[in-house]
């Protein structure tokens, strides 16, 4: 079997009955485009080589010039074959950005091996928040959600805003048949208003980080939040989603409310776990969603020394610290730390506190 030049995988695979159809038209009329290779690699014709194996056929190859620029070449061919919206040509075009693309000639339009985003948003004659909100979609992992969009069945506005979606709103999309998953994602967008978005920030109201303040003695750092969200927080550290949290090092005691959108509720959980059990972090506490089914969840859990189910939900707050609505599930507070007392008897005041025991 040969391999596939990654400049061909910018464009998704024939499956179902588009392949089929494929495999029946050169059975019965041959091949009529040449397989084209680079670097020994199927740099055009992925599809066209499948139909071949699956039929028992040798398949026709040429060779490409290297002289000429490859990744024109693909999207030349590719996109007068195929018929793609702006939300498609978005999906193809975050895979573009920054992409390793080889050696060019010297008055190639695009730079020696990288492309940018704004390069590829012009090669694909999309704009750069559509190739933006493309990208969101493939960070988040999902293969169904970048399938809708690439199947025409979810704009890559309306897929975008899933990404920001709570974990369980997120996977009542994902999860549901093909051809319901543009009406479950409008009606989940439409019900949840995701944290952190950009569009509606929630923020955490006071008394939760005067408690969490009164368990820890102080707040050293806060990796996920903004700069009006600290001046209630007031941790001597923070980082905004411009600065990245995920690639700083944390210190002391820490308070963290995540964005609640997939895949950062999940990296954020997962660096205060590791954070914590490798001893660069002394303490910590995190607000998040009740969502004792994940796996993110799970392993907070497993870290943690104790977590408080809140009674009722929490009340988030606008920048200005007037209520700004409360999410459609509960909340949970998980402590990391040496002082599970302390926690106990701060936090019982606002829910069920569960404390692991000692071993031994």
């Amino acid at each position: 079997m040969m391999s596939f030049h990654p400049i061909a995988d910018i464009f998704p695979l024939l499956e179902g009955q588009a392949f089929r159809d494929l495999c029946e038209d050169i059975a019965a009329h041959g091949q009529h485009e040449p397989i084209w290779l680079l670097d020994g690699m199927i740099l055009d014709g992925r599809n066209r080589y499948r139909a071949c194996v699956a039929l028992g056929i040798e398949p026709i190859v040429r060779t490409f010039d290297a002289q000429r620029d490859p990744l024109q070449f693909v999207l030349s061919l590719n996109l007068h074959r195929r018929h793609l919206d702006e939300s498609q040509r978005a999906i193809v075009a975050a895979r573009v950005a920054n992409l390793s693309v080889g050696r060019r000639p010297e008055n190639a339009p695009i730079g020696a091996f990288t492309v940018s985003q704004p390069d590829a948003a012009q090669l694909l004659n999309v704009s750069r928040t559509s190739l933006q909100r493309a990208k969101q979609v493939l960070d988040a992992g999902s293969d169904a959600l970048t399938d809708a969009v690439q199947r025409g069945a979810l704009s890559v506005s309306l897929a975008s805003q899933v990404t920001q979606l709570p974990e369980d709103a997120f996977d009542a999309v994902t999860n549901a048949a093909p051809q319901d998953m543009a009406e479950v994602a409008r009606a989940a967008t439409k019900a949840h208003v995701a944290h952190n978005s950009g569009n509606s920030e929630w923020y955490t109201p006071a008394e939760l980080i005067t408690l969490a303040r009164e368990v820890m003695g102080d707040i050293d750092c806060d990796p996920a939040t903004s700069a009006v969200a600290n001046e209630t927080v007031k941790a001597k550290t923070y980082y905004t989603a411009q600065t990245d949290g995920l690639t700083k090092p944390w210190h002391g005691r820490v308070w963290m409310n995540p964005p609640y959108a997939q895949p950062l509720i999940r990296d954020f959980c997962s660096a205060a776990s590791a954070k914590f059990e490798q001893g660069e972090i002394s303490q910590a506490i995190v607000l998040v969603n009740n969502a004792t089914e994940t796996a993110w969840f799970q392993q907070l859990l497993t870290t943690s020394t104790a977590v408080c189910f809140l009674r009722g939900r929490v009340k988030f707050v606008d920048p200005q610290g007037n209520p700004n609505g409360a999410p459609l599930q509960g909340q949970a507070i998980v402590y990391l730390g040496d002082k599970r007392h302390a926690f106990a008897h701060v936090f019982g005041r606002q829910g069920c506190v569960v404390s692991k025991f000692d071993e031994a």
